[in-house]
């Protein structure tokens, strides 16, 4: 991997762990809004559920926009949108006001992962490596994001965290706009003329008819895996803080997800040597029982079983979005990237009800 595969993957790594982070603070901050506002949990539910689906919504046109703009004008887009939005999050009034901003955060922030996944599938030789780095910037942000918001709530107000948020996605917007991502890709940017007039339609034709099943099947796991992912994401800082501690749940989430980032290691090398098609479903198994353990333990046991099952389902990360890159037909990279988060964090956020 040279200097600017380096570079490009720190440039993303930073956005993937920012993005995380603003995706997690609202349910780590769940239980302090609740009480603020005086809400039911069936109304909170909604809320998540809500910020998932826009978060996920906005993937499709966000892979459309990536395939004809690029990916930095994307990102820069995502984080100078989402710096408005997490102030007005922040502002909201009542449960009312606060569906309708954390939409408006979700459709903005959700603009990032087509087109960072995107940056690094084309743009780094070691794919399965990079996408790896990403997966744990990504769960860096998660891991820190029970940390930074909670923190925040208790010193402050829960308030405080979506503008520290708000804050770090306007200088991230700032610096993406002066940064050069090296991007060697065929459908980083999509020329008229390649719009216009495809070349070799018979043979695309052929190679999308022979992708297709296999690509649709791992839509389908996105969908799965999303589901899964929204209710974990949203409901187990309150198991811990309910389960293990009222005030250190949050640290406790962030030890989990500190596991998730290994995960995402493992994934990436394992990636490199051997064929997705054969690792994905050994790891989705080994998932299974740690997922049950993390619904029926408490104390210690819990933080135990549900870092296991963090460490199993991130560990699939890269294999699965390497498959989605191994899929799809060439000048569609960011399309497919859009729709497989669609699938993952638009349905998937069913999984907050």
């Amino acid at each position: 991997m040279n200097q600017t595969e380096r570079r490009l993957i720190a440039f993303i790594a930073a956005a993937h762990a920012l993005t995380h982070i603003t995706e997690l603070s609202y349910a780590v901050l769940l239980t302090r809004i609740q009480d603020d506002f005086g809400t039911r949990d069936v109304i909170m539910g909604a809320l998540a559920t809500v910020f998932g689906w826009t978060f996920g919504s906005s993937a499709i046109p966000a892979g459309f926009l990536t395939d004809r703009l690029g990916s930095r004008r994307v990102l820069v887009y995502a984080f100078a949108g989402s710096s408005v939005m997490a102030v007005l999050v922040g502002l909201s009034p009542n449960a009312w006001v606060l569906a309708a901003t954390l939409a408006g955060l979700g459709l903005t922030i959700g603009l990032y992962h087509p087109a960072g996944l995107s940056a690094v599938a084309q743009g780094v030789s070691q794919r399965g490596i990079g996408l790896g780095f990403h997966g744990v910037a990504g769960n860096l942000g998660q891991a820190l994001a029970p940390a930074i918001a909670l923190g925040l709530a208790i010193a402050v107000d829960w308030r405080a965290g979506f503008f520290c948020i708000a804050g770090l996605s306007a200088l991230l917007a700032i610096i993406l706009s002066r940064a050069h991502l090296p991007v060697h890709g065929d459908s980083e940017v999509l020329s008229a003329e390649a719009v216009a007039e495809p070349p070799a339609q018979e043979e695309a034709a052929t190679i999308t008819n022979r992708l297709l099943t296999p690509l649709l099947l791992t839509y389908g796991a996105f969908v799965v895996g999303g589901i899964v992912y929204r209710g974990v994401i949203t409901y187990l800082p309150k198991h811990l803080e309910e389960m293990v501690s009222q005030d250190f749940g949050g640290v406790f989430v962030t030890v989990a997800l500190v596991m998730g980032a290994v995960g995402q290691l493992l994934g990436g090398w394992l990636s490199q040597g051997m064929r997705l098609e054969r690792i994905a479903p050994v790891i989705a198994a080994a998932a299974v029982p740690a997922l049950i353990l993390t619904a029926m333990l408490s104390g210690a046991l819990l933080v135990i079983a549900s870092s296991a099952f963090v460490f199993f389902y991130f560990a699939n990360q890269p294999v699965f979005t390497g498959l989605i890159a191994d899929y799809t037909p060439p000048g569609a990279v960011g399309r497919s990237y859009g729709v497989s988060f669609f699938a993952g964090f638009g349905i998937g956020s069913l999984g907050g009800v």
